[in-house]
């Protein structure tokens, strides 16, 4: 006689979805977008942390996914730069710290000293690369 086999129970596992925001190839935040235009027929993928941004044409069958892997190929290749890019000179940034108030663990500026402090300082720097030398010979 045969026996009754138990039924298993079938475990419903979630699809997997396919990301709608990515992450920049260059200031690494997750804030890439994909915005796609069917009436001009145009793709913008854009970083909204640095600007870094490209346009392509839009094609039937490719998804957001495939856009933005055609845009991280463009940055690599060096096509494509961001947009915000800030340059600081170093006048730009001693200004900001001699208008905040800080200064370097007590150490003060040739600019500043006396020139008997000048001397002293130039002498006690020059002590201390010879001892350098000497070290270096034995």
């Amino acid at each position: 006689m045969g026996r009754r086999r138990k039924r298993k129970r079938l475990i419903a596992r979630p699809q997997k979805r396919l990301p709608k925001i990515f992450t920049c190839p260059n200031c690494g935040s997750v804030v890439v977008n994909v915005k796609q235009d069917k009436k001009k027929k145009k793709v913008k993928v854009i970083c909204g942390n640095c600007g870094l941004e490209a346009e392509f044409e839009l094609v039937e069958g490719l998804l957001p996914v495939d856009y933005y892997n055609k845009f991280v190929d463009l940055y690599y290749e060096g096509a494509i730069k961001p947009r915000k890019e800030e340059i600081v000179t170093l006048e730009q940034l001693s200004g900001e710290t001699e208008e905040s108030g800080y200064e370097e663990g007590g150490e003060e500026s040739l600019t500043t000293l006396s020139s008997e402090e000048e001397q002293s300082y130039e002498e006690s720097s020059e002590e201390t690369s010879e001892e350098g030398e000497s070290e270096e010979k034995e």
